[in-house]
């Protein structure tokens, strides 16, 4: 199943995040009908295989936000060396200056 070529996801809400959402689901369709060659509503499979299905992937999407989250903490742990590095070599450099006028 193609998508209308004429159809723009960003022009759908004022919202850019739900624009941002709707493009992803349709490249996400897009993906699956090259992948499996159906839709969602021409699958069929047992119940019990769509929640085991849904089971394995929120356990990936946890994997992936806690991994995203050590990436954010040792950013910020590193930003915060740079805030006291800069802070630092702020105080020394206008130390210095302050020094080199009164002599």
């Amino acid at each position: 199943m193609a998508v209308n070529p004429e159809f723009k996801a960003h022009e759908i809400t004022e919202d850019p995040i739900v624009n941002e959402v709707i493009d992803l689901i349709i490249k996400r369709h897009m993906q699956g009908m090259t992948k499996f060659g159906k839709t969602m509503s021409e699958s069929e499979r047992p119940f019990d295989e769509w929640v085991d299905e849904t089971i394995e992937e929120l356990l990936d999407a946890i994997h992936y936000l806690v991994k995203s989250k050590t990436i954010l903490d040792k950013f910020k742990a590193n930003q915060k060396k740079l805030e006291a590095a800069l802070s630092s070599l702020q105080k020394d450099t206008f130390t210095n200056e302050e020094a080199k006028k009164e002599d």
